[in-house]
């Protein structure tokens, strides 16, 4: 595979299904790696295809991900210094307590705003330390999701899954307002904003508030209103 967007691509394709959140219907995960070896042996993809492969999986993924990020969240500001302090050097511990009595919190470490304090080799293990940490608050969480947070969690799905599915509505009928549009520029915004929402179900880019994906069709209404006064005056 020769081509670097799509080999960056695919490896976006792979992550998110080494991540899938726990209940996944187990179906959609078995295609997925499916379509990721077949694609990986065959390498005969266009960029279009892989992308629309994944909104396909992701529309289907989305409230898994969005509910169990949810409870991850949760766990982690619970859960994560312990874990630092049982894991991290004494050298390391003894600089962080030192820099908390000055009133930051441990969540600055995750930002990067605390790395002056720390020398070059105490970073290194900081680093390691955070990706770790991480792993084993992801542990907790899916633990967590499969016992005593099944429930919430489930309820969770299925609040995401309910926007998910108003999602996909105002996909559609961006989709037809583009189609049925006789502005070509306002079209082509209507088409390119549909693509960032669809990329955002796919992990493929950055999230975009629910709110504002709902309020895009009455946006563009009045965009088009706007377009016609324009031209009569």
């Amino acid at each position: 595979m020769n081509d670097k967007a799509v080999q960056h691509t695919l490896n976006i394709f792979k992550q998110v299904y080494r991540n899938l959140p726990p209940l996944v219907d187990e179906s959609v995960g078995r295609e997925m790696k499916e379509k990721i070896e077949e694609i990986t042996e065959d390498g005969k993809v266009t960029l279009e295809e892989l992308e629309n492969f994944m909104i396909f999986y992701g529309k289907q993924i989305w409230p898994f991900v969005q509910a169990f990020e949810d409870i991850y969240h949760v766990y982690h500001e619970k859960l994560s210094e312990k874990i630092f302090l049982a894991k991290a050097s004494k050298g390391i511990i003894k600089k962080y307590h030192t820099i908390k009595e000055t009133g930051v919190k441990f969540l600055d470490i995750f930002r990067g705003s605390l790395h002056n304090f720390f020398s070059h080799e105490e970073r290194v293990e900081l680093m390691d330390l955070l990706i770790s940490l991480k792993q084993d608050i992801r542990k907790h969480a899916a633990q967590a999701v499969l016992t005593h947070e099944k429930g919430r969690y489930e309820e969770k799905v299925e609040k995401y899954g309910i926007m998910v599915n108003d999602i996909n509505r105002v996909i559609q009928d961006l989709h037809k307002f583009a189609n049925e549009a006789d502005d070509n520029d306002l079209s082509l915004d209507v088409r390119d904003k549909v693509r960032a929402i669809e990329y955002s179900l796919a992990f493929l880019g950055p999230k975009i508030s629910y709110h504002e994906i709902l309020n895009l069709p009455e946006y563009y209404i009045g965009k088009k209103q706007e377009k016609k006064m324009r031209r009569i005056i």
